[in-house]
């Protein structure tokens, strides 16, 4: 919009249309009633001139008298009508006394028709007839349809106006009504904008109209989501924080250590070193991991073809030196096509056989299995650990969180492995699911598209 002309209300709007509208019915009506009975009244003086000219032709008029009796016989009102009579010597005879004045006034046609517009006269319908070495010029007046005309149009005027008048009442109300769902779901809107940093509520959903109906139900899904989102990055920095402060104070309080007690008794510093080098690292390895997942949050990711199962026979053969647990696996004998990124994939292995490997007891063996079927391929790592219960596997792809707090504690880690594995496999356009082992212990299924063998 202009600057000359500023948004309009909904109210403005639905005014300006009825108002066009109801112009544009009235203006058709008009021309339309006009053309109807300006064709009308043509033909009935065609049909009163042809009436007139026939009696014209057998009765010869030449007097006053002569015209009274041919005008009485045809019906026509004497008053609007009148004969100018041309002889054959070429004077002229007015059968009244104004059609001479008549006969010499401007005068203007209407092309294509009889009608003759004569200059202080009005309106005519002119016909001409030659007979009997005579021409006779026939005026019917038309003033009859031009009074009719007049007042139909003020008549219609006033009827425009009247509606004008009571249309807009009716509209002004019916804008309201109808505008009143949007600006309560605008003002709810501008409410919940204001305070970004909390929780957003729910804008009300009026039942009509229903397009302000959906919009407000769109709205509630993407605050829905906004919500999820503002909660889970309030829950990933209060716990990124708290992950950060344990070894912060660790490292301070050892250099403090150092700083009074390391002169007399210098015994303490290579343990204080220990431990500043234990919780520096462990520091590390968080920051690692949370640069993982702000760059997974930002990747782009061109799948190829690869053989899954020869991936996956690769990471085994390098891992098993690593660890005290028995790795098996268990494929196909042809390769496993599936559309994944290499690294991203080789990846997620990794640090599912770690926690795998951090769980499990070190007799015990960690299994994993490609399946793959028409249209997908299935990874599972299964271990025979402690395993998770049913009210944890909701959570457990979730950043920080840590089955069984006091037990996690003696493990080392920091909550963000899972996390990141789920997102990559969602990068590979995959899905990852947690179930129970039998007898104990948790499968970790992912399971990815398959790929055209090549």
């Amino acid at each position: 919009m202009s600057a000359n002309h500023p948004p309009r209300t909904y109210a403005d709007i639905i005014r300006d249309s009825f108002t066009r509208l109801l112009l544009v019915v009235g203006v058709v009506i008009v021309l339309t009633v006009t053309i109807t009975l300006s064709v009308d009244q043509l033909f009935r003086a065609q049909d009163q001139a042809a009436k007139l000219s026939a009696s014209l032709q057998t009765t010869q008029v030449s007097n006053f008298n002569d015209w009274l009796t041919v005008n009485r016989t045809s019906g026509l009102n004497s008053h609007n009508t009148f004969v100018l009579i041309k002889n054959a010597d070429g004077s002229t005879t007015s059968l009244l006394p104004r059609t001479t004045s008549l006969a010499k006034a401007n005068s203007w046609s209407i092309p294509f028709t009889h009608l003759v517009y004569i200059k202080n006269w009005g309106l005519y319908f002119s016909e001409t007839l030659k007979t009997n070495g005579r021409t006779y010029s026939l005026f019917i007046g038309m003033h009859v349809l031009i009074g009719n005309l007049h007042v139909l149009i003020a008549v219609i005027i006033i009827a425009i106006g009247l509606s004008l008048l009571i249309g807009l009442f009716f509209v002004r109300r019916l804008a309201d009504r109808i505008s009143a769902p949007t600006i309560e779901l605008a003002e709810a809107a501008q409410a919940a904008a204001a305070t970004p940093e909390t929780t957003q509520p729910k804008l009300p959903q009026p039942t009509e109209p229903v397009e302000v109906s959906q919009l407000a139900k769109d709205f509630n899904q993407l605050l829905a989501a906004q919500n999820g989102r503002l909660e889970r990055e309030r829950q990933f920095i209060s716990d990124a924080s708290h992950e950060l402060r344990t070894p912060i104070a660790t490292i301070r309080g050892n250099v403090k250590l150092i700083e009074r007690r390391g002169d007399k008794h210098p015994e303490v510093i290579p343990e204080s070193l220990g431990f500043i080098d234990q919780e520096s690292l462990r520091m590390q390895h968080l920051i690692e991991n949370l640069l993982h997942l702000s760059r997974a949050d930002r990747a782009e990711v061109a799948l190829q073809p690869l053989d899954l199962s020869a991936l996956v026979r690769g990471v085994v053969d390098h891992y098993q030196p690593l660890v005290a647990q028995h790795v098996t696996f268990q494929g196909t004998d042809h390769p496993t096509m599936t559309l994944g990124d290499p690294d991203m994939l080789h990846q997620i292995l990794v640090a599912l056989l770690d926690n795998a490997h951090k769980y499990s007891p070190e007799d015990q063996q960690i299994n994993l299995t490609v399946v793959a079927t028409a249209t997908t391929a299935t990874l599972t790592v299964a271990d025979f650990g402690p395993g998770i219960a049913a009210a944890d596997r909701e959570h457990i792809f979730e950043r920080f969180y840590r089955v069984d707090a006091s037990r996690s504690n003696k493990i080392e880690g920091s909550g963000l492995g899972l996390a990141i594995v789920a997102q990559l496999v969602q990068l590979n356009q995959g899905a990852i699911a947690v179930t129970d082992n039998d007898p104990h212990g948790s499968c970790f299924t992912v399971t990815l598209n398959r790929a055209t063998n090549s």
